[in-house]
């Protein structure tokens, strides 16, 4: 910052004389002839010495100043004049409006001299200004003691930390402050270090006037004179509560779920890292559980991702209540938990809290007025049998849960050495299968429906078949509830859709008589907003009709939500297409609802047929559902016919389609059009048979 000084004086020369003394000095000089003028200079500009002629017409030096302090208490004002005007100016000296008293004629050293200590007065007087702010103004508490520890200042912030006001802690010590959470040892150590270093930083535990304790970062700085013997005690200390919450706040978040409050899987694996040495110290085992609900996507692309995150939630707080205190729920992301069962006696004692986990799933879960049904899946490994570390044992727990998935879900399954073999070979397949379609390995295959009466070809239902480069043929049964599970199934799904609509469009294009083909659709597919839409495109774009196309969909898929699913239903059969119910008789259909359904065809499941000779239920019920669909203008479809003896059922119960072995296996499009072109298939192996 420039050094500036205003020199005001009524006569010229004195005025040039005063410059030419102080232009040496390298200040910013500044002049007036009058005091009007010099208030003037001052309002526009930054000046910090002021030395003025006492005697000046209109205003005189020592009044002039005076409204120089009033509008800037922070210049030095000097007056430089004869000795007659000392008694004028003595008045305005005591009220502090004058710093200085020159004498005129003045001595050219000294007045330099006076100027030089002026401008240290104003930048002493600006750090102690600025200090003073400081002091009043800072967030931080400040506690000035003496030698003895007795207090001798604070500033507001101390009273606004504290709760004490100056005159309640002036002439006391910090004693006041003590909380009680640390002990001797403590201030035996702080002490140590202002007499050795003469300071002390760390965080404490003190109480305020209210009786609250809260936390602060303290910093204590012994001040000593120039012989160095102790004079003051100089402590700055912040409240740091709020900074200690948002640690507080940030490391929960760290360690928790967001989404059900449950540890994740960082503070998961640290206590299981911490679980295993002491179980083993303790010669005690440790369960490792993980659980994943029963196609908890279907319910997501039912019901929504909140219906899903809010499930979630109350999954969350039902498994809570399956396990004790001492163990350990996390939620390791999407609908996958895990338990850690510390220090478990027995494989009972485990086995017990898996069964407590099912039980718990028989109820169900109201969301929004829905009663909405889960299974879970739960794989299990035990610590020190089936693995020493949480890598090895979380692993084996992943095996055995997919392997209770395998065996029909809604169940637990310990882990067992092979799985892990197992668990690769899924991967791998998996992996494969992303890759399948892009590699031209998928292909569509194609089962003929015969009638009953006279063996025509009037349906097909469309299967695909995965040759893999090195695997072979890797059966659907394998691949596809794989795909359902990562969700290929959609990708593929709308892949087979335009396949199947182009070889339509091939077959007619070679004038042959294309019987109607279905389609399998997925419970997933059906649920996707867009498949009208992606319907009417493959059928455009391969300039075929609706009518030769027969979408097929479980008996699963179309109760999970039938009041919203007869919207969509309606949908698709008024763009012209067959709608079929496949593998009937396997779920939960009520007759209330098959009424109200727009379906052409029930398709009857193999598992009935399969028995219809050998067992009268099997018999009874296939002859119902037949009846029952006529009764509703349905037709019937027969699966999985493999004998004469089924054939002649069927034919007697009036069954209107077969499908099956006795007449051909699904084959490849080039042999189904061999098979549409050689006419009737039932009376060709009938002849065989007779």
């Amino acid at each position: 910052m420039e050094n500036t000084l205003l020199l005001v004086d009524d006569e010229e020369n004195i005025l040039h004389s005063l410059v030419r003394v102080l232009r040496s000095e390298g200040y910013h000089i500044l002049t007036a002839t009058d005091g009007e003028q010099a208030l003037q200079i001052l309002a526009s500009n930054e000046v910090q010495v002021i030395l003025s002629d006492q005697r000046m017409p209109g205003m005189s030096g020592s009044e002039m100043l005076s409204h120089a302090k009033e509008l800037y208490p922070e210049t030095v004002r000097m007056i430089l004049s004869g000795y007659a005007d000392l008694a004028s100016v003595t008045d305005a000296i005591n009220r502090g409006n004058i710093y200085k008293f020159l004498i005129k004629p003045w001595d050219a050293d000294l007045l330099r001299a006076n100027i030089r200590e002026a401008f240290d007065r104003y930048e002493l007087g600006r750090k102690g200004a600025q200090f003073t702010k400081i002091y009043e103004n800072t967030v931080e508490g400040i506690l000035i003691t003496d030698g003895e520890s007795r207090i001798q200042a604070v500033n507001p912030a101390f009273t606004a930390i504290t709760g004490y006001l100056p005159e309640e802690a002036l002439g006391k010590t910090p004693a006041i402050l003590h909380s009680g959470k640390q002990d001797a040892e403590f201030y035996r150590r702080m002490w140590l270090s202002l007499l050795d270093q003469g300071k002390w930083t760390g965080e404490i535990w003190n109480r305020r006037k209210n009786g609250e304790i809260y936390p602060e970062w303290l910093n204590i700085t012994a001040i000593r004179d120039q012989h160095g013997h102790l004079q003051q005690y100089v402590g700055l200390f912040t409240d740091i509560t709020e900074h200690m919450q948002a640690e507080e706040k940030l490391r929960y978040q760290a360690y928790h779920d967001p989404l059900t409050d449950l540890p994740n899987r960082l503070m998961y694996t640290e206590h299981l890292d911490m679980a295993l040495p002491q179980a083993r110290r303790r010669e005690q085992m440790c369960g490792i559980m993980m659980l994943d609900l029963d196609y908890f996507k279907n319910i997501n692309d039912t019901f929504g991702h909140e219906v899903g995150d809010k499930l979630l939630i109350l999954v969350a707080q039902r498994l809570r209540e399956c396990i004790r205190k001492e163990d350990t729920l996390a939620r390791m992301g999407g609908d996958e938990f895990t338990f850690l069962l510390s220090l478990a006696n027995d494989i009972k004692d485990v086995a017990r809290v898996a069964e407590k986990i099912l039980a718990s799933f028989t109820h169900s879960f109201t969301i929004d007025g829905k009663d909405l049904f889960v299974t879970p899946s739960i794989g299990i490994s035990l610590f020190p049998g089936d693995g020493e570390d949480a890598e090895t044992l979380l692993k084996n727990a992943d095996a055995a849960m997919y392997r209770a998935k395998e065996g029909g879900r809604n169940a637990y399954q310990f882990y067992t050495a092979d799985m892990n073999a197992q668990a690769q070979e899924r991967m791998s397949l998996e992996n494969d299968l992303r890759h399948a379609q892009e590699n031209g390995e998928l292909e569509m295959y194609y089962q003929p429906k015969v009638a009953t009466e006279d063996g025509r070809i009037v349906s097909a239902e469309s299967l695909i078949r995965w040759h893999h480069p090195t695997r072979g043929f890797v059966s659907p049964s394998e691949f596809i509830p794989l795909a359902e599970e990562n969700g290929l199934i959609l990708p593929i799904g709308e892949w087979l859709l335009n396949e199947v609509c182009r070889q339509i469009r091939r077959w007619r294009d070679d004038g042959m008589a294309v019987p109607c083909i279905a389609v399998n659709l997925s419970g997933r597919q059906f649920q996707r907003q867009n498949l009208p839409d992606m319907l009417a495109q493959a059928i455009a774009d391969a300039g075929i009709n609706p009518g030769d196309l027969e979408l097929e969909l479980t008996e699963g898929t179309i109760m999970s939500n039938a009041e919203s699913n007869i919207e969509m239903l309606v949908l698709l059969k008024r763009m012209g297409l067959s709608l079929a119910i496949d593998d009937f008789g396997t779920g939960y259909s009520s007759l209330s609802y098959l009424k109200r359904f727009p379906i052409d065809v029930l398709k009857i499941d193999y598992s009935f047929i399969r028995d219809i000779v050998t067992d009268n239920n099997s018999a009874q019920l296939v002859r119902s559902v037949i009846d029952m669909a006529h009764g509703l203008k349905l037709k019937v479809v027969a699966e999985g016919v493999e004998t004469q003896e089924q054939l002649d059922f069927l034919r007697q119960h009036q069954c209107d389609l077969i499908q099956g072995y006795l007449f051909s296996k699904a084959v490849p499009a080039k042999n189904f059009e061999s098979l549409v072109r050689a006419g009737s298939i039932l009376l060709k192996n009938e002849a065989k048979t007779e």
